[in-house]
């Protein structure tokens, strides 16, 4: 039996969706919208790289190579396929991990299903990306603060550090995310509702202090 992949509904009623297609095992045109998810990171991802580029100017081996205005502006191209490339890269990466990761206490779901939970939730952080696309473009920072969370609150009270980026990781994408993620699981897994909010949960505050003390120790500021 199969049924048509949608992540709009799945993303705005995950408990009704996916109480019809729980026993279905394959979603006719997934893969059309898989290879979309893939297409639209790149582009945001480039875009990113574009918009951002005044920040790689000022690293040290590119100022002490005094290109000159057309080479910076090669560069900046250059600069803005690599960002596409790596946007390609990401989901695959993300999908992937987030998939094995919830295997590993939802085997009864099944890698096909949890994979394209996943890929639905991806869909949440390519709409973060776009809404923070016009702030790097104005401020041309490689990273901004994401407004629809708290992330001002970490600019205010933190002036460096982890803190800094777990709050800005807290905003409406991420909360949403791991709400939809929860009611999926309520719906495909057989476990218990308390072990499926736990993993849900827990899941989501592990990878945001991981990936927060990853990006305070690659600036330089932990503390």
């Amino acid at each position: 039996m199969t049924g048509r992949a949608h992540f709009i509904p799945a993303l705005t009623k995950p408990y009704t969706y996916f109480s019809i297609i729980k026993e279905e095992r394959d979603q006719e045109g997934f893969w059309l919208r898989f290879f979309l998810i893939l297409a639209v990171s790149g582009l945001l991802h480039a875009l990113s790289f574009f918009a951002a580029f005044p920040s790689f100017k000022t690293l040290l081996f590119v100022e002490a190579a005094k290109l000159s205005a057309a080479e910076l502006e090669l560069l900046r191209y250059i600069v803005t396929v690599v960002g596409g490339v790596w946007g390609i890269i990401v989901p695959l990466l993300v999908i992937g991990t987030g998939t094995l990761f919830f295997y590993v206490f939802f085997r009864d779901v099944g890698y096909k299903q949890l994979f394209y939970l996943m890929s639905v939730v991806y869909v949440l952080f390519l709409a973060g990306l776009a809404f923070e696309l016009p702030f790097q473009f104005t401020t041309g920072a490689e990273e901004v603060v994401q407004p629809l969370g708290f992330g001002l609150v970490g600019v205010l009270f933190f002036k460096h550090g982890f803190w800094q980026e777990l709050l800005n990781f807290i905003n409406v994408f991420t909360i949403w995310g791991t709400i939809v993620t929860y009611l999926a699981l309520r719906q495909l897994s057989f476990k218990e509702k308390k072990y499926c909010l736990v993993v849900t949960v827990g899941s989501s505050l592990f990878w945001m202090v991981l990936y927060s003390l990853y990006a305070a120790l690659v600036s330089g500021q932990l503390v």
